[in-house]
């Protein structure tokens, strides 16, 4: 739960502030019992920050569709649904839930902010305001370039080719687990923390689950990978999935392979997609004993415009926006 206040005087911005709170909250959109419990927990916390803070005229902006329960914390007020992702095809989720909830949050809301021009599709033929503000990419941390390894890799044999991110339901173990095998000298390094749709995590002599890294800590684990991989299920999930890893991929130069997604055409010219296990294996026999870093003036050049700070600056333009345009604060639910 992330909470943004800004106010203004004459046009002029005096302070912006962030706060974040976390509610307690249980797991599970099925049951009817959680969903009334998590609804009150979310309200009555963020109700008291918003008492703290004083906030007159709330704008609620929400990335997850259960937002919908929390009816006191959006009557009568302006909604923006920032859709990031279909989680109705996420592993794990109930989709009927899923898919009923953002059905009522859409017609509440009163703006819609995609991720992506493929997911801003699913809403160009419904009578509302759509933006579409791709993910950003931090590119001073992620093109940096550090001599020393994070210490949890110093034993790990090289080569390596590594991951970081959340480790769950939508990578392909039934590519990495044969993909390992047939590469015995190549290490497989996993970053970050498992969610439970992951299932049991495969079993290797070369796949290494090191748990999450911090984010300051990235370059350091980057720096001892031979290559960067990007190994997500195809399918449904792979026409709409937008990965906020994938230009934080690009940014490091390093070389990077991926998966057949729809989101990773416009960069194809830099990195290397594989459909299958060969394909996989050939490009990774290559690139992992490769100490080339691709076209990295180039990539740095071409993810300026992509940084957080502009797409910071255009998602608060929006969320300013209100419909008499005195728009004096904001509160945004983040999951």
């Amino acid at each position: 739960m992330l909470c943004i206040s800004k106010r203004t005087e004459h046009g002029v911005e005096r302070d912006v502030n962030i706060s974040v709170c976390q509610p307690v909250m249980l797991p599970g959109v099925r049951s009817q019992w959680v969903r009334r419990f998590n609804a009150h927990s979310v309200t009555k916390r963020v109700r008291a920050l918003m008492r703290e803070r004083q906030f007159a005229r709330p704008i609620v902006v929400t990335t997850v569709p259960n937002a919908v329960d929390y009816r006191d914390l959006i009557i009568d007020r302006r909604v923006i649904y920032y859709c990031v992702d279909d989680f109705s095809l996420w592993p794990g989720l109930d989709a009927q839930s899923v898919q009923e909830m953002e059905a009522r949050l859409i017609a509440r809301a009163d703006r819609i902010i995609a991720a992506s021009d493929i997911l801003a599709q699913r809403f160009k033929e419904m009578d509302k305001s759509l933006d579409v503000i791709t993910h950003g990419v931090d590119i001073d941390l992620f093109a940096t370039a550090v001599s020393r390894e994070h210490q949890r890799i110093q034993h790990i044999q090289k080569p390596r080719v590594g991951f970081f991110g959340l480790i769950d339901g939508r990578l392909d173990w039934e590519l990495l687990l044969p993909l390992a095998r047939q590469m015995p000298d190549t290490s497989f390094v996993f970053a970050g923390p498992v969610d439970a749709s992951a299932g049991e995590l495969p079993v290797n002599n070369n796949i290494h689950f090191i748990g999450p890294v911090g984010y300051r800590e990235l370059p350091e684990f980057i720096s001892g990978m031979n290559a960067l991989i990007l190994p997500y299920k195809t399918g449904a999930l792979a026409k709409v999935l937008s990965p906020l890893k994938l230009k934080e991929y690009v940014a490091t130069g390093k070389p990077v392979m991926c998966s057949s997604i729809e989101a990773v055409r416009e960069w194809e010219d830099v990195l290397e997609i594989g459909s299958t296990l060969d394909e996989w294996q050939r490009v990774l026999r290559g690139v992992a004993k490769s100490t080339t870093l691709k076209r990295n003036s180039e990539i740095r050049k071409r993810l300026q415009a992509e940084s957080w700070s502009s797409k910071a600056r255009e998602f608060l333009r929006i969320c300013m926006e209100s419909t008499d345009g005195m728009a004096e604060r904001a509160v945004g639910s983040f999951k």
